[in-house]
């Protein structure tokens, strides 16, 4: 299994499960990306009828952007012990929903 499609196929899951815990009205859409330099960006999408995960060449501001490693425990719904290994310019707000959304485990 390519990467990519361990990223799609591990994070369903947890998508699920964090889905759950987002307040999201009609018509409502959340996205953030999670970014490691020199390769795509994960990017978690979240409306009413769901939550999905895929991999996107990098485009615009990221919502989350770490090494590698701290992306793969940001993914499995954990925060490195050393935070400055990750830093947003989005605000509290966007990151916050990002780890919510994979928090399912």
């Amino acid at each position: 299994m390519d990467d990519g499609a361990s990223v799609v196929w591990g994070g369903r899951p947890l998508l699920v499960k964090g889905h759950a815990g987002l307040d999201l009205g009609p018509g409502e859409r959340f996205e953030g990306r999670l970014r490691t330099p020199g390769t795509d960006d994960v990017v978690v999408t979240a409306d009413v009828d769901g939550a999905r995960i895929h991999r996107a060449a990098p485009e615009g501001p990221a919502t989350i952007e770490s090494d590698a490693a701290v992306r793969v425990l940001l993914l499995w719904g954990r925060r490195p012990a050393d935070p400055s290994r990750r830093h947003s310019s989005a605000g509290p707000d966007t990151p916050r929903k990002v780890r919510a959304l994979l928090s399912g485990y």
